[in-house]
């Protein structure tokens, strides 16, 4: 239930974000680069903060503790910070080509 919840957030998010930045006449490869580096970071957090719930034998709930982020393995901080990296970058590009068109 939570899953398909946090999914129609997600849905929602780029259904309104994105149709203000194309109505706002931004390029659609910018919109596409800024919605996914923002979206990109908040799916592996909550990926990563599932997994230390799991380790934990903790239900599959919306809340977050702060054993749950104390619990989070090497490689999902790593997958985190990557994708950070990753979502910055593309934020970055989509605010170029924003930019560019101007």
């Amino acid at each position: 239930m939570f899953r398909a919840a946090r999914g129609a957030l997600i849905l929602m998010f780029w259904l309104m974000a994105g149709g203000m930045l194309l109505a706002g006449g931004e390029p659609p490869l910018g919109v596409l680069l800024a919605l996914a580096g923002i979206t990109l970071p908040l799916v592996t957090a909550n990926r990563a903060l599932d997994n230390a719930r799991k380790r934990q034998g903790k239900a599959n709930d919306f809340t977050t503790t702060w054993e749950d982020v104390d619990n989070l393995s090497s490689r999902d901080v790593v997958v985190h910070v990557v994708s950070l990296l990753i979502g910055v970058g593309m934020i970055v590009a989509a605010v170029t080509l924003s930019s560019a068109g101007t």
